[in-house]
C-alpha cells in the first residue's frame, strides 16, 4: 500500500493558527522524514475513529486534513460532529484513493466514513434506531465492508455528552441512563443480528469504561468478556496526558470494542490500540484546539488473514 510521508513547519503552522480565514495553506515537508503519524501497515485493517468537534472548526481544517489523514495509513475511518456536509465531502475529494460515506440521519453533529478504496469494498451502509433519540441522538451508523476476502461490520456512535457520573435509573433522560440504554440496546443488537460476525464498535461514546459496575454505563458488554472487549482499555486503566483521547481531563472517551471473532486477530495484529498524537504535527495541543479537534484520534490493529 502506497503511503505519504511529510513534515509540517512549526512557523507554517503559527501562521495558520493566528489566522481564522484566508486562503488554504498547504503544507510543503521534507522528504522521506517519518512524522509519527502513520498507524496503518501493508498487511492489517487499520480503523480509527475521530470526533471533529464541529467539522470544519477552522477555515483552514479541512487543507490540514487532507494532508495529516493519508499520512496515517488507515482503511477505515469513523468520525463524529461532522456539521458542513459538503466541506466532508470536498475533504475527500482532496485525499487520493479514499471516498466518503456520510449519513442525513441528522442534520448536524453527523457520523460519517472515510475509506481507502484500494484495500476495502463497502457492501453497504446504513443505520440502525432510528427515532429512537432518547438512547441514540445521533442513530448508530454501520459500516459493512469487505478486507482481503473477510467480511467486517462497524458500528459508529456518539453517545449522549454530560452528566453527573451517577446513572439515575428512576430519569430515562439521566444522561447516564441514555448511555446505558444504549450500550444496553447495542449490545442486544449485536448480539441478535451480528452474533458470528467480526464487529468493531466505536466511536465517541462520552463516558469512561474503567469506573465501578455503579457507575458503569457500559456494564452491558463488560458483563460478557467471552463476547466483548474493549481495545481501549489498557489506556482507561493508566491514562496519561499522552495517551488519552480527550487531554482536557485526562480521560479517553472515544472507545473501540471489538467481538470475540476478532479477539485472535487483534492479538496476532500486536494488541495495539492507541491515540495518534496529531497535536505534535500542527504546532502543540493549543493549536490543535483551534485547527482541528479537542479530541484525538484512536485507532485499532487487526491482523488481516
Amino acid at each position: 500500500m502506497y503511503r505519504r510521508y511529510f513534515m509540517v513547519p512549526l512557523l507554517l503552522l503559527l501562521l495558520v493558527f493566528s489566522s481564522s480565514c484566508g486562503d488554504n495553506q498547504k503544507l510543503t515537508p521534507p522528504i522521506g522524514e517519518d512524522t509519527g503519524l502513520l498507524f496503518g501497515t501493508d498487511t492489517t485493517l487499520d480503523i480509527i475513529t475521530w470526533n471533529l468537534k464541529t467539522f470544519p472548526l477552522n477555515a483552514n481544517t479541512v487543507s490540514l486534513l487532507s494532508e495529516i489523514i493519508p499520512q496515517m495509513g488507515a482503511d477505515v475511518i469513523a468520525f463524529q460532529e461532522i456539521m458542513d456536509y459538503t466541506q466532508f465531502q470536498a475533504l475527500a475529494d482532496l485525499i487520493p484513493d479514499y471516498q466518503a460515506y456520510i449519513y442525513n440521519a441528522t442534520s448536524s453533529y453527523r457520523l460519517a466514513y472515510l475509506y481507502d478504496t484500494r484495500t476495502v469494498t463497502v457492501n453497504a451502509e446504513y443505520t440502525i434506531f432510528n427515532g429512537d433519540s432518547n438512547p441514540f441522538p445521533r442513530p448508530p451508523y454501520i459500516l459493512d465492508i469487505s478486507f482481503v476476502d473477510q467480511n467486517y461490520y462497524i458500528i459508529n456512535n456518539h453517545f449522549k455528552a454530560l452528566g453527573d457520573n451517577y446513572i439515575d435509573t428512576n430519569d430515562p433522560w439521566d444522561e447516564e441512563m441514555r448511555r446505558l440504554l444504549a450500550s444496553t440496546k447495542l449490545e442486544q443488537y449485536i448480539r441478535e443480528n451480528l452474533g458470528e460476525e467480526r464487529v468493531i464498535m466505536l466511536g465517541d461514546l462520552n463516558d469512561q469504561i474503567q469506573e465501578p459496575e455503579a457507575t458503569n454505563v457500559f456494564m452491558p458488554f463488560l458483563n460478557r468478556p467471552d463476547e466483548y472487549s474493549f481495545a481501549t482499555m489498557p489506556i482507561a486503566m493508566n491514562p496519561t496526558p499522552n495517551t488519552v483521547s480527550y487531554p482536557s481531563y485526562n480521560s479517553i472517551l472515544d472507545q473501540i470494542l471489538i467481538t470475540d471473532e476478532l479477539f485472535e486477530d487483534f492479538s496476532a495484529a500486536g494488541n495495539i490500540c492507541r491515540v495518534i498524537r496529531v497535536e505534535n504535527h500542527v504546532g502543540g495541543l493549543s493549536a490543535y484546539y483551534q485547527l482541528i479537534s479537542d479530541h484525538r484520534p484512536v485507532g485499532i490493529r487487526l491482523q488481516g488473514w
